[in-house]
């Protein structure tokens, strides 16, 4: 028993002093090392437990009583999935923990003329087109809602059931749109921003789902609202790859193409290189619809990296890259004087010219799409840099790429100049800003953004870590965007947080109760409404009008 006191000790101290690290390193591999070392000590314990009992003429009792647990365990709880940090998530399977039912009847099928008038009639001025809002930042300038004093001050303006997926909501013109899995079938679903109702559903039989990262959609659809000369229009992509352009008012698709069959790849070898699904969010620049494509290593003559097709009717335009993609959306920045795009690949950056897709310069960023994955798009962080986040222990780094101009055909009357951009690392920190799902969010030089779990201020020109939010308060594997002087942080377990955007201290304002489930989706402001959702459920809260 002696060994047995001892080796529990033992145990403890080595999973306390793992996890006394966990949060300057990664809460992830933490975890792994603390089940190894706790698994170790309680084998060990066992079998001297085991021993014991067995000398006593009770063989029986070590055995029974470690099948008693489990099935305690499994009668009384219910596995739902795995977190950002692969911490088995358990409910109890006799616990009230429903959501709301699914909307199934579109609104435009029980009367597309009562459809027309009801959406003229909710349109609303506020727009959120995309991936990490308007400017595709995370930023918004001017925040339309006042801060409230407490949850009593926030109303639910609609709470409705969603199927699976980590798409957030874009919206414009009073419609709210996002993807969504039901059942078998892959969606793209509209609603309408009033009230929540279900206005249109596209959908195609699709069905992604990998055990540690759940099912479904996981990019946000771009929007390109109406003119006076064109109707809005919805870009979205599965995450099988399946890309649509559609009408925003009704649904009606404009074109459909399918990634996976440009690339010649089965669904099957997709799947093992890019293990978590699809998850780039359309970006649309010049008339382009640019988005990861990836492929087998024999499509990098071809271009693998990045597809370009043409925003009117589907076609390709171009193709770049040789690098396997990465869960990374394109970005579109100016660089070296440059407007280009910045692609975030499996292993390294690289940037794009818009019209032709030639790389225009290269720089190396360790990940591998089916384990340590980059996630994390480039931000603009200053005039000609940007910053990169990784997960995993990775860090961040500041990146600066400068324009040379070199002359050609010096010599003959024809000379000419040719751009050569180069991109050098100004600092990396393996402590700072490790946005593992999340993206790093820019203002007044500091960058906030959530690093291993927790909410961090960082000074862009020097790296240096100004706060972070204690163990105690951390929200995971969440996500936030920044509106004006407010983070709006969705907890990694469903609350939703706001917190002042001061470079001096952590200060949170209130921490709101919403969604019951994991999430992993971007939330969405537009004017004073938060619309929030997960792989159960969608709220739009409402906060009082500044």
């Amino acid at each position: 028993m002696l060994k047995a006191l001892v080796a529990l000790i033992a145990g403890v101290i080595v999973v306390g002093l793992i996890q006394s690290r966990a949060h300057e390193t990664d809460y992830q591999k933490a975890l792994l090392q603390s089940l190894a070392a706790g698994g170790i000590a309680l084998l060990f314990v066992l079998y001297q437990l085991q021993r014991a009992s067995s000398a006593a003429a009770k063989a029986w009792l070590v055995p029974a009583f470690c099948l008693a647990l489990i099935v305690a365990a499994g009668t009384l709880l219910r596995f739902e999935s795995f977190s950002g940090e692969m911490v088995p998530r358990f409910s109890w399977r006799f616990g009230n923990n429903e959501t709301p039912a699914l909307k199934v009847t579109p609104l435009a099928e029980s009367d597309s003329d009562e459809l027309a008038v009801e959406v003229q009639s909710s349109t609303e001025d506020g727009s959120w087109l995309g991936f990490l809002g308007n400017g595709r930042t995370g930023v918004m300038s001017e925040r339309e809602f006042e801060i409230p004093t407490s949850a009593d001050e926030i109303t639910r303006r609609w709470d409705i059931g969603i199927g699976e997926g980590w798409s957030s909501f874009a919206v414009a013109d009073g419609i709210a749109v996002t993807l969504e899995q039901r059942d078998e079938m892959e969606c793209v679903t509209a609603y309408r921003l009033s009230d929540g109702q279900l206005l249109w559903l596209v959908e195609h039989e699709a069905n992604h789902f990998q055990a540690l990262g759940g099912g479904g959609p996981r990019s946000t659809p771009a929007i390109i609202p109406a003119t006076e000369l064109s109707p809005g229009r919805v870009y979205a992509q599965g995450a099988t790859g399946t890309v649509w352009c559609l009408q925003l008012t009704d649904g009606e698709v404009l074109w459909q193409r399918d990634l996976i069959e440009i690339t010649g790849w089965t669904i099957e070898e997709s799947e093992q290189a890019i293990s978590w699904g699809r998850s780039g969010s359309p970006l649309i620049v010049d008339n382009l619809c640019v988005l990861p494509l990836g492929g087998p290593a024999s499509a990098s003559d071809e271009g693998r990296s990045l597809i370009a097709l043409d925003a009117a009717t589907g076609e390709t335009v171009w193709r770049s890259g040789d690098q396997q993609i990465s869960y990374a959306s394109a970005m579109i920045t100016t660089l070296g004087g440059k407007r280009q795009i910045v692609s975030v690949n499996e292993a390294d950056i690289t940037g794009h010219d818009i019209e032709s897709g030639e790389i225009l310069w290269s720089f190396p960023w360790e990940g591998k799409s089916n384990s340590g994955a980059n996630c994390a798009a480039a931000m603009p962080a200053g005039e000609n840099q940007f910053l990169i986040g990784k997960g995993y222990g990775g860090g961040s780094s500041l990146i600066q790429v400068t324009r040379v101009d070199n002359a050609t055909n010096a010599n003959d009357d024809t000379s000419s100049e040719t751009e050569t951009f180069v991109a050098e690392e100004i600092w990396h920190s393996s402590r700072v800003l490790k946005t593992k799902f999340n993206h790093t969010l820019v203002r007044d030089g500091i960058a906030y953004g959530l690093s291993n779990g927790a909410l961090q201020a960082v000074e862009i020109e020097s790296g240096k870590r100004l706060w972070e939010q204690s163990r105690r308060d951390r929200l995971g594997q969440g996500q936030a965007v920044l509106v004006e002087d407010v983070l709006v942080v969705q907890g990694e377990e469903g609350e939703v947080v706001l917190v002042a955007a001061d470079p001096d201290d952590y200060q949170e304002l209130i921490r709101i109760p919403a969604l019951q489930h994991k999430t992993w989706n971007i939330p969405t402001v537009v004017d004073n409404l938060i619309l929030i959702r997960n792989a159960h459920q969608a709220i739009a809260l409402e906060l009082p009008q500044r």
